[in-house]
């Protein structure tokens, strides 16, 4: 039956064909076409229903067991069809009506029946097919994949056969149509119903048929369904679709239930052809009308199944079992599926609404597109070769997009997003696919609302992958074949905003991007390309968040001009060059704006910290195994390669306000008591309570804020990453952090520029051997960096409430954080010991290496009110910091005045290395270091009047404040802030770096004391107009003689005489007599050329810059040159300290002050801090200048030191307190505590200094006294307290002094202690006779070889070799009688082999216990002392002086013989009459000089303000007692005089030992600081000569002194032979006979003594016993041939009763064995050398002041005597008594010198000396003793040509006076 129906369908094809080709000719036959056609139809359609129906009937009951039923049928219809089966898929099938009938009546088909659509129609009505859930199989296997085979290949068939078929299908289908009505399909899952649904077949083209089809849906509907559902209630899947039919489509969708799909009309139109033997769509035209989803998560959710392993199993097995595809291939299967794709696809959609249900949210997520429209054409052109790419082209459009819409906000809104795209597919697989892609998005807006997009990833977060053990394949795996693409890709978006907003979903900031352009591409053989261009950017606080705050203030926080980006990666190859695939990001900015205010900052972390949390509670941190960690830290991190960013006009702003409120804050202390009581934490004030600091504000009552305002404004910035080389540099332009702060009135904003940088540059970079290092490079060019501490607070506050800000927001989120934290490092406990063992010494391989190379920085800064401070560097470079900077122009600035400045300095840093046995290994090998700082020249000033103690004072306070105020800021703003503990603190401390060894090396070092502007002026050119206007004067002077000749009677010869003898004077003046005009015009010009002389030399000076400390004011205008621009300098050349640590530390220290200071080792002292180092010094030179005199006040070479110094400071007691006022900036004052004045203790010098030169040079004169004056006024200036603030000026008052401050000598015995050394190899000594200090002649000149100076606490003693005295009398003598001095040798004044100078000083107070100079209260009393410094005031002070001169060693002839031939092996003298004139004015220049050179400290001076004195008793006060003594052994006196013919010359003096003590004393009391005190008198006076002997040396002169010392020599040896005192005179006397005739005295013993009654007999004896023992150590320890005799001798005069001293205050002379000698000759040169001491010891001449002053006060006198002798009428005296007694006249004398050289002197009567007749026992009862003398053994000889007269009396005694 089936077969026939075919058969019967094939003939009415053919037939129809057939008459269809006949009439295609003739219109004639379409009515008969038509008629058998119609008939035709009928049949077979009946035939073949009937037929189809009972046969598939049948074989659906016999086969499948189906009951199927029909209501009713007829001939074209069927009615009620129900099929229903019991197993299977198919449940049921209800079909309502089958009918088949025309497509249209007859009558409307007409003659269209034969040329345009089909004719039959099938409607099928009420079609409803049930599905049920298909059976589950356990054992049920996957068939396996059917191999294909060469084999069973079909066999090609021809193109006409195929053809036929085709043209027969479309025949067959031209004719028919089919429509449904009101299909309805359920399955388990879903349900599917369509109202209408419609397909039109027709067909065009004769030779190659195109068959159209046409589909209408109207409308179709999809449900999806639970499964539980369906299985209990059959009719539920229908529930919706009765909605729906019925056309209730709202109520259809409206429903949350379950997923549905709505599509209201669709229209699909194709076309179909046959091309290459296959059923090709040609064109397809889809259009949909309205689509409306509803999908459920769970339509989304996935059930794990059991076979889904073993799936992957056998999946994976086949993928490694399958053989690898053929080259081309996949570009094959590719173009295959294109050519399924039609020619032409067009679809276009009205409206898409997608509203998506989320699981157990309640809520629905809706998203709306307006319209989409979709374009493809494709074109395959035919090329030469045949074979052509595939074109395609894509276009599509997307408007009205709506995503995650609530209202009238959607997450994403697009208006419209336009596609284009174009792709050339090749048939080849050589050539690339190539493609351009066009997207163009409008008007887009993102609105990030988070509780719409939570839902989406919760429920993504929820979803649970599989877990999928994949074993690892040892096969290898074939790789993929990938297809050659070149792809061009552009997007666009011309506007596009972006709304974020809260967790509360309130809009927070608005972000809008215009004009963006991006273009990627990527080409065949190359990486891909990206290149974007972005517009405006900006980034908006909302509006409703701009309303709260200031209006002022901008609501955008970032605005970008213009940006571009380019990305451009390679790809690994051979033609590229590289190994494997890289990339390179480049990023062009400008026009950069950021605008802040703390509102926005606060919004923007609290945005920041909530959605952390928000990503961390929907992504917890996941736990992962240690091994995938450390795999992962070895994987190579992706990215780009290269990263390049460039930024231009960069620009930040924050404006802000700082409040202004009182606040108080806690003020503890710590304090060490050292030994006593360690270190304590003082938190309680005196009454108490908590130790509290006000912080007070400084406003006005109603300002309670002030507003600021600050910005960086960057003009360039680039950074350039490499990853590959792991290099990084970043590049900076010009940069400018300003800030400024806005008044309360109006007056204009103080703007401050805190950062300012012109070009810096940072390169960090893999270097070294093997790229262990990293090395960087830090470049900056003119940096400048102001410090304020307005500005400062104020950031400061802004970073304290941040902080507290971030603080509290993470408090929200405490418990989840510690949570993961705590998860996280439970896994990184967890790790491996061995990987960080090997990470750390990964680590220390790597070292790094930092070069710097700055240029001009400036670091500038108000460090407290009025101290301005600077710190200027010309450059710093460094190839590597780590071990040494080099630093060139350093310059260091307070208050406008340089204090330090340097051409150059280097810094170098040196490791050392920690010996393995030390505990802190580590710790020791990582900090300590040594470090040397090398400078080429270092210049230290002490500026004028700059007061260096008052800015420590300020600045230390100031620092403290600003603290209390940060502080105080942090608990107000910041109270959750726990304070940093003690411990921390400790711990900070312990990890400083620890400086092992110091060393500084100075090339050329200055220190200098700047000088008064004003007084260095004047002296300065004082002195140029003091030359200039002598020389003037001298010829106004010459000009005057020829005036005044011209007048005489012959002026023109006195004029001619006249000017030949001042020709050299003066060559200006004219020979001839010159007229009245002509001398006036000459002395106008002398006036001009002095005047022009003066200017040329003020010219010559060079100009001083100076410290700057008077820039302004009067003294500005004064400048100096740089000879005068100090008061004192110190120069050193070649400098070299090193600085090491004390070894013990504060022990050590401790140990170190005990050893030098005995007090403090007795009383234990406790000391709270300790500062001290080993320092070793070297120098070249170093010398002292004052101001510009001539010679240096020290100068020394070669200079050498080893020695130690500690600073300390003693432990006392936690001192009273006080409050004080600090003002910090112009808005805050703090209140706080601070210690009351005079009760810290000072800090104290420690030291051992051994300082030596090898040669040394040293000048004083009065001249120095004044600048001493200015030296200690510098130093007052420098060290006292002042006031300093310029902008909070007040009085402070001054704090009650409780006690006087201490005197300078007695600060210097508190603070300095120790032992110091001061050697010399040899030295020169200038001592000027004149006040100038610029004195280069008149002087006296010392000069020693070795000489050792060395002090302990109240000790000094010198010892020197080879002194040598030298004075200048003769040269002034003769500049004084312009006489050229006679050629002459220069003769020392004193010379000696050795030299020793003692002085011991004791001093008294009030304590009793003088050394001991811990004043201060300890910590074991607890309680501060009434008095501190009175106690220790010194209220007496005793000198003891001690001179030595002694002959040179014993040494052989030979080596004697060796020494110069002018040194002398004993203590000479040379001295004439001249020479104690000169030391006479020397004496009186140097003990009483001018009252205003000594006194010159207490004149009022220029600008200085009279200070209230301390009330302390002077020095010359304080000392009660001056002993000095005088040793001299084997001391020759010669006499030299000024004339060649003196009959004393030659006159010699010799003492085998000389001693002069001379004791100063205020009597014997008890010395108290308000007592009596009596003045200095001399209250002892001892002189002993031992073998005295005096004769006349009338040798020549070059060999005097060689007989002089062959005399010595012989003396000496002779004594040290015979120590007896009875040997030595028998010797002595044989030796004195062999020289009779020079011979004049000779004494064994002569002694001189005298003592007051006042004078304290303890005190002296002691001090005379001391001194008998010191020569007895002497003469024991010295290394002088023979001993002291004058012990033995004293030893014996004292049993003799000669050296009994009576405290009577009468001198007294013992004479032992004197012998006189007295002739002529000794005659003449006796009274020669009496009458020149005589003129050199008279009183000077007084000045005519002086002389005026005496006359009249004698005329006053004489006056009144004879007022008082008229009045008593006696008779008037003659004046001549009174004449006689004229000082005038007495004091009429030439010079002493001149007079000693030109008249003879007469012997002067001796009858002073001789013993008066007088009754002396009367006198002796009666009167006061004054004088006695005793001889013992004297003999006198009287000698002349005709007789000699010897007597020899036994004894002879002076009467007594």
């Amino acid at each position: 039956m089936m077969l026939g129906l075919v058969q019967l369908l094939v003939g009415f094809v053919v037939s129809w064909e057939a008459l269809e080709f006949v009439l295609r000719y003739g219109l004639l036959l379409s009515t008969l076409k038509l008629l058998l056609l119609a008939a035709l139809a009928a049949t077979a359609s009946c035939v073949a229903v009937l037929l189809f129906a009972k046969a598939l009937a049948w074989v659906l009951r016999r086969t499948a067991k189906l009951s199927i039923g029909c209501r009713s049928y007829g001939f074209n219809y069927l009615r009620g069809i129900t099929i229903n089966s019991p197993k299977g898929p198919l449940q049921s099938i209800s079909v309502g009506e089958i009918r088949l009938g025309l497509r249209k009546p007859l009558t409307q088909l007409g003659l269209t029946i034969l040329t345009q659509g089909p004719v039959l129609q099938l409607r099928i009505s009420e079609l409803h097919i049930v599905l049920r859930q298909p059976a589950k199989s356990a054992d049920k296997k996957k068939p396996a994949p059917r191999k294909p085979t060469s084999a069973s290949s079909p066999k090609p068939k021809g193109n006409s056969k195929g053809q036929a078929k085709w043209r027969l299908i479309t025949n067959v289908a031209s004719l028919l149509s089919l429509s449904l009505v009101d299909l309805r399909l359920k399955t388990p899952k879903a349900a599917l119903g369509i109202k209408d649904f419609k397909i039109d077949l027709s067909k065009s083209g004769a030779l190659h048929p195109v068959l159209n089809v046409q589909i209408h849906l109207i409308p179709l509907f999809v449900q999806a369904l639970e499964i539980d559902g369906t299985e209990n209630d059959s009719s539920s899947p229908f529930n919706k679709l009765d909605w729906w039919v019925s056309g209730q489509y709202p109520s259809a969708m409206d429903t949350t239930d379950c997923s549905s799909f709505l599509l209201e009309d669709i229209a699909l139109s194709c076309e179909l052809h046959q091309r290459d033997k296959r059923i090709r769509v040609k064109n397809l035209d889809l259009m949909s009308g309205p689509i409306a989803v509803n999908l459920e998560e769970k339509l989304f959710t996935k059930k794990p199944s059991a076979s889904t392993v073993a799936d992957q199993k056998d999946e994976s097995t086949e993928d490694n079992k399958s053989a690898a595809k053929p080259e081309g291939s996949k570009l094959l299967s590719l173009n295959k599926k294109i050519d399924l794709i039609p020619e032409k696809v067009s679809f276009n959609m009205s409206k898409l609404d997608l509203k998506f249900l989320p699981k157990d949210h309640g809520l629905s997520i809706n998203n709306e597109i307006g319209s989409i429209s979709v374009r493809l054409m494709k074109s395959q052109p035919q090329n030469d070769l045949g074979v052509a790419p595939t074109h395609l082209w894509l276009e599509t459009d997307v408007t009205d997009i709506h995503l995650l819409m609530d209202g009238s906000t959607s997450v994403l809104e697009v208006v419209k997003i336009a596609t284009v795209v174009s792709a050339n597919i090749p048939t080849q697989s050589t050539e690339p696919i190539r493609a351009e892609v066009n997207i163009k998005i409008s008007g887009g807006q993102c609105n990030l609302i988070i509780s719409r997009i939570k839902p989406l990833i919760l429920m993504k977060s929820a979803k649970k992958k599989p877990l999928v053990l994949h074993e690892s394949s040892q096969q290898d795996k074939v790789p993929k074949e990938k297809l050659a693409l070149a792809l061009v890709l552009t997007f666009s978006v011309p506007e596009l905003s972006v709304v974020l907003y809260s967790l509360d979903d309130i809009p927070l900031f608005h972000c809008c991007l215009l004009s963006t352009h991006f273009s990627a591409s990527k080409l065949v053989n190359q990486g891909p390309e990206l290149h974007a261009k972005l517009g405006e950017l900006k980034f908006l606080v909302a509006v409703k968040h701009q309303q709260l705050i200031n209006e002022s203030i901008s609501g955008t926080l970032l605005h970008i001009s213009r940006s571009t980006l380019d990305l451009e990666q390679k790809e690994a190859g051979k033609d590229s060059g590289v190994d494997h695939a890289k990339s390179a990001l480049s990023v062009n900015i400008s026009g950069i704006g950021m605008h802040f205010c703390f509102y926005y900052l606060e919004l923007l972390c609290t945005t920041a910290m909530s959605y952390k949390g928000f990503l961390k509670s929907i992504r917890p941190p996941k736990k992962r195994p240690v091994h995938e960690t450390s795999q992962k830290s070895t994987k190579n991190a992706k990215g780009a390669q290269l990263v390049k960013i460039s930024v231009e006009q960069c620009s930040i702003l924050y404006v802000g306000d700082m409040r202004l409120e009182d606040m108080s804050v806690a003020d503890p202390k710590r304090v060490n008591f050292g030994s006593q009581g360690g270190r304590v934490m003082i938190t309680d004030d005196a009454n108490g309570g908590p130790r509290m600091a006000y912080v007070n504000s400084t406003r006005f009552p109603d300002n309670k804020n002030v507003n600021f305002s600050t910005s960086l404004e960057i003009n360039r910035f680039g950074l350039c990453l490499n990853k590959e080389k792991h290099s990084m540099q970043v590049e900076l332009g010009r940069s400018r952090l300003t800030h400024k702060e806005y008044q309360f009135d109006d007056n204009p904003a103080e703007e401050v520029t805190l950062f300012d940088v012109q070009k810096a540059k940072f390169v960090k970079r893999s270097g070294g051997q093997n790229d262990n290092a990293v090395c960087s490079l830090i470049n900056v060019t003119d940096i400048a960096v102001r410090y304020e501490p307005d500005p400062c607070l104020e950031l400061l506050e802004v970073g304290t409430r941040l902080k507290s800000v971030l603080h509290r927001l993470k408090l929200q989120n405490s418990a989840t954080e510690v949570k993961d934290e705590t998860a996280h490092m439970d896994t990184l406990t967890k790790k491996d010991p061995t990987d960080n063992s090997q990470q750390e010494k990964a680590q220390k391989k790597r070292e790094s290496v930092i070069a710097i190379d700055v240029e001009s920085l400036k670091i500038s800064g108000e460090l407290a009110d009025g101290v301005e401070a600077m710190v200027h560097v010309g450059s710093i470079f460094s190839e590597n910091a780590k071990i040494g900077v080099l630093i060139e122009g350093v310059a260091i600035i307070f208050c406008d005045a340089q204090l330090f400045r340097s051409s150059r300095m280097q810094i170098s840093r040196i490791p050392i290395s920690v010996s393995d046995s030390l505990p802190d290994k580590k710790f020791q090998s990582a900090t300590t270091c040594d470090w040397v700082i090398q400078l080429r020249d270092a210049y230290i000033c002490l500026p004028f009047r700059l007061q260096l103690r008052a800015i420590d004072d300020a600045v230390e306070d100031t620092l403290r404040a600003f603290k209390l105020i940060s502080a105080a800021k942090t608990s107000v703003l910041f109270p959750e802030k726990k304070p940093s503990s003690s411990s921390s603190s400790k711990k900070s401390k312990s990890k400083s770096t620890v400086f092992r060894y110091i060393r500084l090396i100075v090339r050329d070092l200055t220190a200098e004391i700047e000088e008064e502007p004003l007084q260095g002026w004047l002296d300065e050119h004082m002195t140029l107009m003091k030359n200039v206007f002598n020389e003037s004067i001298v010829r106004l002077d010459l000009l005057d003689q020829l005036e005044s000749a011209k007048n005489k009677d012959s002026p023109k010869a006195k004029l001619d005489g006249s000017a030949s003898e001042n020709s050299n004077d003066s060559p200006d003046v004219y020979v001839d007599a010159p007229g009245m005009q002509s001398l006036e015009k000459l002395r106008e010009e002398i006036h001009i050329q002095a005047f022009k002389s003066y200017y040329q030399a003020c010219q010559k000076l060079s100009v001083s810059e100076g410290s700057g400390s008077c820039s302004s004011g009067f003294q500005s205008g004064f400048k100096m040159s740089k000879q005068r621009a100090s008061v004192m300098s110190i120069c050193a050349k070649d400098v070299d300290v090193s600085l090491s640590k004390i070894d013990g530390g504060d022990e050590g220290m401790i140990s170190f002050v005990k050893s030098v200071d005995p007090v403090c080792a007795k009383n234990d002292i406790p000391f709270s801090r300790l500062y001290g180092s080993n320092f070793t010094l070297k120098a070249k030179s170093l010398s002292a200048y004052i101001r510009d005199y001539t010679f240096p006040l020290f100068s020394g070479t070669s200079a050498k030191c080893d020695g130690r110094l500690v600073l300390a400071q003693q432990a006392t007691c936690f001192q009273p307190q006080v409050r004080q006022d600090v003002y910090v900036g112009k808005w805050w004052r703090v209140n706080l505590l601070r210690s009351a004045t005079g009760y810290t203790p000072p800090m104290k010098t420690y030291a051992d200094i051994p300082l030596s030169f090898q040669r040394g040079e040293v000048s004083f004169g009065v001249g120095y006294e004044p600048v001493f004056a200015d030296i200690s006024y510098a130093f007052t200036c420098a060290l006292r307290r002042a006031n300093l603030a310029k902008r909070w000026y007040f009085e402070r008052p001054e704090p009650p002094r409780r006690e006087r401050s201490l005197p300078w000598w007695d600060d210097m015995r508190n603070y300095i202690h120790g032992k110091f050394s001061l050697c010399l190899a040899e030295t020169m000594w200038h001592l000027p006779a004149a006040t100038s200090p610029y004195e280069k002649l008149d002087q006296l000149l010392i000069t020693t070889g070795y000489i050792e100076i060395r002090y302990v606490d109240g000790y000094v003693s010198l010892s020197s070799k080879c002194l040598k005295v030298y004075i200048t009398s003769l040269e002034s003598l003769a500049k004084k009688c312009t006489l050229e001095p006679p050629p002459h040798t220069t003769i020392p004044f004193l010379e000696t082999p050795s030299f020793f100078m003692d002085i011991a000083i004791e001093w008294g107070c009030d304590s009793g216990n003088p050394m001991d100079h811990y004043i201060f209260t300890l910590p074991v009393e607890g309680k501060p002392r009434d008095k501190v410094l009175d106690p220790f005031r010194s209220t007496s002070l005793s000198l003891k002086w001690s001179f030595s001169l002694k002959p040179s060693t014993a040494e052989p002839m030979e080596s004697k013989q060796k020494t110069q031939a002018s040194s002398n092996d004993s203590p000479t003298l040379n001295v004439g009459a001249h020479d104690l004139v000169w030391l006479s004015k020397w004496w009186n220049l140097f003990f009483l000089p001018p009252h205003k050179l000594r006194l010159f400290s207490r004149f009022p001076r220029f600008g200085v303000p009279r200070f209230i004195r301390s009330g302390n008793l002077p020095l010359d006060r304080v000392m009660t007692e001056q002993c000095i003594r005088f040793d001299a052994t084997l001391l020759q006196i010669n006499n030299i005089p000024l004339q060649a013919d003196d009959p004393a010359k030659g006159l010699t003096l010799h003492f085998t030992k000389l001693r002069l003590e001379i004791s100063s004393s205020r009597g014997k009391q008890i010395f108290t600081f308000d007592c009596k005190r009596e003045p200095l008198d001399l209250v002892y006076m001892g002189i002993d000569m031992h073998l005295l002997k005096v004769f006349i040396n009338n040798t020549p002169e070059q060999t005097s002194s060689k007989d002089a010392q062959v005399e010595s020599k012989s003396l000496h040896t002779k004594v040290a032979d015979n120590p007896a005192c009875e040997k030595s005179k028998t010797k002595t006397r044989s030796t004195e006979k062999s020289r009779d005739d020079g011979f004049f005295l000779y004494s064994d013993y002569f002694t001189i003594r005298k003592q007051a009654p006042k004078a304290d007999a303890a005190r002296l004896s002691a001090w005379q016993e001391d001194g008998r023992k010191k020569s007895e150590v002497t003469s024991f320890k010295s290394e002088f041939d023979g001993g002291d005799e004058s012990d033995d001798a004293q030893s014996g005069s004292d049993e003799e009763g000669f050296n009994v001293v009576v405290a009577d205050n009468c001198q007294r002379v013992f004479v032992h064995g004197l012998k006189i000698l007295w002739s002529l000759e000794n005659r003449a040169a006796i009274l020669s050398w009496v009458g020149g001491l005589t003129q050199a010891f008279q009183p000077p001449k007084p000045s005519p002041s002086r002389q005026y002053t005496q006359r009249k006060i004698l005329e006053k006198k004489q006056a009144t005597k004879e007022a008082e002798m008229s009045n008593d009428g006696a008779p008037n005296s003659s004046p001549l008594a009174s004449q006689s007694s004229d000082p005038l006249q007495q004091t009429k004398s030439s010079d002493p010198a001149s007079s000693i050289g030109s008249s003879k002197l007469e012997p002067t009567s001796t009858s002073e000396t001789a013993t008066k007749p007088s009754n002396s026992s009367d006198s002796g009862d009666e009167g006061t003793r004054l004088f006695m003398v005793n001889i013992v053994q004297p003999q006198f000889n009287l000698h002349s040509e005709e007789a000699n007269v010897s007597i020899l009396p036994p004894c002879f005694f002076g009467s007594s006076y």
